[in-house]
C-alpha cells in the first residue's frame, strides 16, 4: 500500500483507537450479558407458542432465520447498486 493510501487508513482508523483501551472486565462484561439476553430469547422462541399463518412460520427460529437472510440480502442488494451508482475510474477526476 502506498504511504498517501497507508496515511488515509491510519486516519479513519484513528477514531476507533480508543476502543482498544477499555476495561477488558467491562468489554468481556458487555459480551456475556450480550450471549446471555441472546440465549434467553432464543429460549422463549422455543417456549413461547406460535400463531402460524403459512406453516413454516411456526418454526422455532423461524424469524430470526428470516430476519438474518433479509439483512444479507439487503446489505449484498446495497453494495450491487451502491456499486453501480458510485463507482468511479480511478482516473474519473484527471480527466
Amino acid at each position: 500500500m502506498s504511504e498517501h493510501k497507508q496515511g488515509v487508513v491510519d486516519a479513519l482508523r484513528e477514531p476507533w483507537r480508543s476502543m482498544l483501551d477499555e476495561n477488558p472486565r467491562a468489554v468481556r462484561g458487555f459480551w456475556v450479558g450480550s450471549l446471555v439476553v441472546l440465549l434467553l430469547l432464543a429460549f422463549a422462541d422455543v417456549v413461547v407458542h406460535h400463531h402460524e399463518h403459512f406453516g413454516i412460520d411456526g418454526t422455532p427460529g423461524f424469524y430470526s432465520l428470516y430476519g438474518l437472510g433479509a439483512c444479507v440480502v439487503m446489505v449484498l442488494f446495497s453494495k450491487f447498486v451502491v456499486g453501480l451508482v458510485l463507482k468511479r475510474r480511478d482516473t474519473y477526476y484527471d480527466d
